[in-house]
């Protein structure tokens, strides 16, 4: 059996200098990588869209 994780792949976001700011300190309030914020965050809007179709 395979327990690797699958590997992500790279890409540039850019994003509004506020827009940062505040997702710097909710990842931090979180005690979580920015990366890590965007992965949930991004995981949790493709899921409900799933869900509404």
């Amino acid at each position: 059996m395979d327990t690797q994780q699958p590997q992500g792949v790279t890409f540039t976001l850019r994003v509004p200098g506020p827009l940062q700011e505040k997702a710097k300190g909710l990842a931090k309030s979180e005690h979580l990588s920015l990366n890590s914020l965007i992965v949930r965050l991004l995981e949790r809007e493709v899921a409900q869209k799933g869900q509404q179709q």
